[in-house]
C-alpha cells in the first residue's frame, strides 16, 4: 500500500503488466526508481508534488529488453557507411565515393550479396573507387569483410598467408585472396584500422542509448563485452550517462570468435567474476562462446551439407570435427565450473546439438541448477534438439528480425524448406525451453515491433512468413522482449514486468499492442520512456 505520495502516475490507459496473468490495469505510480502501485491504488496516491501523465488511451509495456544487442558496436556502427540499402554496384560506389576516410581507412557497414545482384564480392569491385585508400566493408552478419588490395597489402596478406584459427582467407582459382575474409581472418585486416579515443567510444555508445530510447528500449544485453568496453560501460555508469541497462556477456578475444581452453581458463582465472557481479544498472551477465559462423557464408555447421557438398565446422581449436567437438565441450564446462552463465553462437544445427552436449555434460558432471545457459540464435535446430532443449531447461535467444533480413542468403545456403523452420520460438516454447528474443544490433536495425510481427504471423516479407503451427500469440511475443530477457539475466524478480516493487522502466505506445490490427503491429509508435523513473524518450509533448 502507497503511504507517501509518488512522483509520477500516469493513468488514463491500458497497462501491460504482463505478469503472470498478462492483468491490464489503467494506472501506474512510480516513486523513485520503482513501481509503487497499480490501478486505482496508484490513481488514489496522487499528492501535490506528483507529475502526472494522462495517457489519453495509450498502452504502457514495460520497458523493452533486447536479450543479444552489440550496443557498442551498434553505436560506432553510425560512424560507418552506411550500406544497409545499397543495390547494386554502381550504388555501393556512389556511397564509397562520397564516404571521407577516417584515420585514412574508409569502413561501411552492413552490405549482403543477396540486395546486390551485379555483385561478386571480390576486391576488384572495390579498388577502382577506392584506389589507395585501405577500405573494410562489414558483412551485414558481422561474420565477414570485404576489403580492397591496400587493405590486403597494408596488413601483409597474400597468396602464402596461412588462415588462421577459426578463420578462412577465401581465395581464387590461382590461391591469391579475392578480399573475403571470414570468421577470424578478417581481424587480419581490421586490427590495422586507427582505434577511437575514449571519448569517442563513449559518445558512441551513448549515441547508439539514444537511439535505443527512442524505440523504447531500456535494457540490453551486450553479448561481446571484452575489457575495454566493460570499462567504457564503466565509465559510462560512473558518469551517470548509462540510459540503457547493460547486461554483459564477457570475450576477451574478439573480433576473432575462437578461444582457446587454456586462454579461457587463464582470463576466467585472473578476473575473479561470476553471473550476477554488478547492479541493476550493469552487471556481469556471462561469457559468450562461439560454437560455428552463419549460413549464409558456409560456416555454420550442419549434419546435412550446403549445395557444394561441404558442411562447416566449428570455429574452436582443433586439427578435425572430433578435437573442435571436444574443445567446445569443456569451455562450456570451464565457464560452468566458474559459475558464469554460458550463452553459445550457433546457427548450424549440428552445432547447436554440440553446444546442447556440452551444456547438459556441465550440469551433469557440476550441478547449477540456475546456471541458465542459453543458445543463442539457435537458426537451425532439429525437432530431437528441441526436445532435448525442453527437458534440460536450455534457452535459446532467437533472433526473429534476420527473418526478414538474412531469409534471401541464407535460404539460398540451406534450401527455403529448412530456412522456413529457422528460429522455432514457438516450438521451443511448446516444449518448455526459456525463449527470449532480440534484434542482434547492428546486424538488424534494433526494431523490436518487427520481431513482434514478424513472430505473430505478420510478415515484412515471403521468406520471412512463419509457419502457421509455430507462431505465437501477441502476448507470448511481448513477453520475448521484456520479462523473459530479464529471467536470462536472473533479474525476473524485479524487472521485466509492471508491478509494485519492480523497476520502473517502461515504454508508452501510441495504441494498443494487443488489440491494434495486424498491419498495424510494426508500427506502433514509443511516445514515452522511462528508465528508474527518469524519463530517456519523450514525444508526448
Amino acid at each position: 500500500m502507497v503511504t507517501t505520495a509518488p512522483d509520477i502516475v500516469l493513468r488514463g490507459g491500458k497497462v501491460l503488466t504482463v505478469d503472470d496473468d498478462f492483468s491490464v490495469t489503467s494506472a501506474l505510480a512510480i516513486t523513485g526508481d520503482r513501481v509503487t502501485a497499480i490501478g486505482d491504488e496508484a490513481t488514489a496516491s496522487i499528492g501535490p508534488g506528483t507529475r502526472v501523465i494522462d495517457l489519453d488511451g495509450r498502452a504502457v509495456l514495460p520497458g523493452i529488453n533486447d536479450a543479444h544487442l552489440h550496443l557498442a558496436m551498434f553505436g560506432q556502427s553510425r560512424r560507418n557507411a552506411d550500406l544497409t540499402t545499397v543495390d547494386s554496384v554502381a550504388a555501393l560506389h556512389t556511397v564509397l565515393r562520397e564516404q571521407a576516410p577516417r584515420g585514412g581507412w574508409l569502413v561501411g557497414e552492413g552490405w549482403r550479396e543477396a540486395n546486390i545482384p551485379d555483385f561478386q564480392p571480390h576486391r576488384s569491385v572495390l579498388d577502382p573507387v577506392t584506389e589507395d585508400v585501405p577500405a573494410v566493408l562489414h558483412h551485414a552478419s558481422r561474420h565477414s569483410v570485404l576489403v580492397n588490395t591496400a587493405a590486403l597489402r597494408l596488413a601483409g596478406i597474400d597468396g602464402h598467408t596461412t588462415d588462421p584459427v577459426g578463420g578462412i582467407i577465401v581465395r581464387d582459382t590461382d590461391g591469391e585472396p579475392t578480399g573475403m575474409l571470414l570468421e577470424s581472418a578478417g581481424e587480419l585486416v581490421t586490427r590495422h584500422i586507427p582505434a577511437l579515443s575514449t571519448e569517442e567510444r563513449l559518445e558512441a555508445i551513448a549515441d547508439g542509448m539514444r537511439v535505443l530510447n527512442t524505440m523504447g528500449v531500456t535494457s540490453v544485453t551486450d553479448p561481446i563485452v571484452w575489457p575495454e568496453l566493460l570499462r567504457d560501460y564503466t565509465v559510462l555508469q560512473q558518469q551517470g550517462r548509462l540510459t540503457v541497462r547493460v547486461n554483459a556477456l564477457l570475450h576477451w578475444d574478439w573480433p576473432s570468435p575462437s578461444t582457446s581452453l587454456e586462454r579461457l581458463t587463464t582470463m576466467l582465472g585472473q578476473t575473479g567474476a561470476a553471473t550476477g557481479l554488478g547492479d541493476s544498472w550493469l552487471r556481469v551477465g556471462g561469457v559468450k562462446l562461439f560454437a560455428d559462423g552463419v549460413p549464409s557464408h558456409g560456416t555454420a555447421w550442419l549434419h546435412d551439407p550446403y549445395p557444394d557438398g561441404t558442411s562447416g565446422h566449428l570455429v574452436t581449436p582443433g586439427a578435425d570435427d572430433d578435437a573442435r567437438y571436444t574443445h567446445l565441450l569443456d569451455l562450456i564446462e570451464v565457464v560452468h565450473r566458474h559459475r558464469l552463465q554460458a550463452q553459445i553462437h550457433v546457427t548450424g544445427d549440428r552445432a547447436a546439438d554440440a553446444a546442447a552436449d556440452g551444456i547438459i555434460r556441465a550440469q551433469a558432471k557440476d550441478p547449477w541448477p540456475e546456471a541458465r545457459h542459453a543458445l543463442i540464435h539457435g537458426t537451425l535446430l532439429a525437432p530431437e534438439t528441441i526436445r532435448r532443449l525442453g527437458e534440460h531447461n536450455i534457452g535459446v535467444i532467437t533472433s526473429s528480425l534476420m527473418r526478414t533480413h538474412s531469409g534471401a542468403t541464407i535460404s539460398a545456403a540451406v534450401g527455403v524448406e529448412r530456412w522456413q523452420q529457422a528460429f522455432p520460438a514457438g516450438a521451443l516454447l511448446a516444449a518448455g525451453a526459456p525463449v527470449a528474443d532480440s534484434s542482434d544490433a547492428p546486424v538488424c536495425f534494433p526494431d523490436w515491433r518487427r520481431g513482434l510481427a514478424t513472430f505473430t504471423g505478420v510478415a515484412a516479407h515471403p521468406l520471412a512468413e512463419v509457419p502457421a503451427d509455430l507462431r505465437l500469440t501477441r502476448a507470448q511475443a511481448i513477453r520475448l522482449w521484456t520479462v523473459n530477457p530479464a529471467y536470462f539475466e536472473h533479474a525476473e524478480h524485479h524487472k521485466g514486468t509492471l508491478t509494485p516493487g519492480h523497476l520502473a522502466d517502461l515504454v508508452v505506445l501510441d495504441q494498443d499492442p494487443l488489440s491494434v490490427p495486424d498491419t498495424a503491429l510494426a508500427g506502433l509508435k514509443p511516445e514515452l520512456t522511462i528508465v528508474g523513473g527518469r524519463t530517456v524518450h519523450d514525444g508526448m509533448n
